[in-house]
């Protein structure tokens, strides 16, 4: 899941409240990503990317504390009105649809793939740096007629 940064601007997350943006940010997690199929009493179903089918005990289960049947039912309203998502209920599930959810996902495996790459490599050079500040901190430890080997925490 992806969030674009510009959802801080906007009046959904902005004038939020707490609770709100923890149910925002569950549904967001809880969209499927690519197009699911399934068989439910003989019919086949399909979901596309940014819908999933759930119910109000489920959300707040995944929601966790503090969040409440009442909240949720407030946050999809409130969620529905910016027009954010589609909510169509019946007596035992719903089906919750990300409006935008392309806006929020795209493809970009190959900028994500590169940074991962660089920082890598930055890592291991911050590795071969602390190795020689060991080697540092060994030559400067002489004190009196004893060497403190301060990596192992003993006197050699």
């Amino acid at each position: 899941m992806k969030v674009h940064r510009s959802l801080l601007n906007k009046p959904i997350w902005t004038e939020a409240t707490s609770e709100q943006k923890v149910v925002l940010m569950t549904l967001l997690m809880m969209a499927n990503y690519e197009e699911k199929q399934w068989e439910w009493g003989g019919k086949v179903y399909v979901l596309q990317p940014g819908q999933f089918v759930t119910s109000l005990p489920m959300l707040v289960q995944r929601c966790g504390k503090g969040v409440t049947v009442q909240k949720i039912r407030t946050a999809l309203k409130r969620f529905e009105a910016y027009g954010f998502l589609t909510d169509e209920s019946t007596n035992q599930n719903r089906l919750i649809t990300i409006v935008n959810w392309g806006s929020y996902q795209g493809n970009d495996c190959k900028l994500t793939g590169g940074l991962t790459g660089n920082q890598q490599t930055g890592n291991r050079q911050l590795t071969a740096t602390k190795k020689e500040r060991t080697k540092n901190i060994r030559k400067r430890a002489r004190v009196n007629e004893f060497t403190l080997d301060l990596t192992k925490g003993e006197a050699i």
